[in-house]
């Protein structure tokens, strides 16, 4: 049997090796930490070695794709709510677009010949799309009431890539300003590019050979009598105007576009109650307002005679009040079946406070 002083000795001597073995620990935990400093360091400087690759690669490919706005479009349409879907479904909507300076060093001289176009395509940004990196392959156009196809079939503003297209009548140029009318657009969209419409080349054509055929096939009368009657000249413009009618019957006939699109919607009733009217009437009298009374009654009409809302805001909200604002009225409305009653019309700014 062990004596105390025996065990007592033992002890002391455990805690001698205790105390080894902890300093010895912190030891290695110290060159453990050091250690992965020294990996994290590599592993941080290897991060940012190919970041900076990816940002020079990226780089390039932005150099060599580069998209400069030309400039902003001023709109009438401050909010989404009750934006044309198409371009022209609202020929009232106003808006400019001035060709920024940066770009050009004289802007005005880009628009040298625009002026004998009506029209012009213009390629922007859908600026306001959200977060582009859930772009989703199938969607749900308004015309299909929930139905899905493919985001390429469709004009929907949610894609890959963000990048828009309307036709806008161009009512007049002042130097480097263009006033548009039928907008579809945002206020402040990016504009890309503009290039004039140019019916001969944006219209499917079909040879005129085709067309003469198809005539001599359909009304061999006219053929007959072109040969036969000494009145060559009036039967041949006949022909002639005949051909280019059926010419652009033919063109239309050979355009394919998806079965839901064949039919337009009907549109929307319109009706205003008392209270909205006087409201447009003190409205329009005001020195700020940019329009009349007719005016502003009409393009209120034509927002909502096409249906602004969205296919979730027809069939989930249906019974709920919708806000828009066109330049600076604010107007708040509801639908029933086919009606859209206007129920209110303040300026924009009264809402705001």
């Amino acid at each position: 049997m062990l004596s105390i002083g025996q065990i007592f000795s033992d002890i002391q001597l455990a805690r001698r090796e205790i105390k080894n073995i902890r300093q010895e620990s912190l030891k290695q935990k110290a060159n453990l930490n050091l250690e992965l400093t020294k990996i994290k360091s590599l592993i941080s400087e290897k991060e940012d070695h190919n970041k900076i690759i990816k940002y020079e690669e990226k780089e390039k490919i932005d150099e060599r794709f580069l998209m400069i706005p030309i400039g902003h479009i001023k709109s009438c349409f401050n909010h989404k709510n009750g934006i044309p879907r198409q371009p022209s479904l609202c020929p009232t909507a106003k808006g400019t677009l001035t060709i920024q300076k940066s770009v050009f060093t004289n802007p005005e001289h880009s628009l040298i010949g625009l002026e004998e176009f009506s029209h012009i395509w213009i390629l922007f940004l859908f600026h306001e799309n959200g977060d582009r990196s859930n772009v989703k392959a199938k969607i749900h156009p308004p015309r299909l009431n929930g139905a899905s196809v493919g985001v390429f079939s469709t004009r929907s503003p949610h894609r890959p890539s963000a990048i828009g297209l309307s036709l806008i009548k161009l009512d007049r140029i002042e130097g480097s300003t263009l006033h548009l009318s039928g907008l579809d657009l945002l206020n402040g969209t990016p504009v890309l590019d503009i290039k004039p419409y140019i019916p001969a080349y944006d219209v499917p054509y079909v040879p005129q050979s085709n067309v003469l055929g198809q005539l001599d096939s359909d009304r061999p009368d006219l053929k007959n009598e072109c040969e036969g009657s000494s009145h060559a000249n009036n039967v041949e413009e006949v022909a002639t105007e005949d051909s280019t009618t059926l010419s652009k019957q033919i063109n239309n006939d050979h355009c394919n576009v998806a079965t839901y699109l064949k039919n337009l919607p009907g549109h929307l009733n319109v009706t205003f109650t008392n209270r909205a009217l006087d409201d447009l009437v003190l409205i329009t009298a005001k020195d700020n307002c940019v329009y009349s009374y007719s005016e502003a009654k009409e393009v209120i009409s034509e927002v909502l005679r096409n249906d602004p809302r969205s296919v979730y805001r027809k069939q989930k909200c249906s019974d709920r009040l919708y806000y828009f604002s066109i330049n600076i009225l604010h107007v708040t409305c509801w639908f029933d079946d086919n009606i859209a009653e206007v129920l209110r019309v303040k300026f924009e700014y009264e809402v705001i406070q």
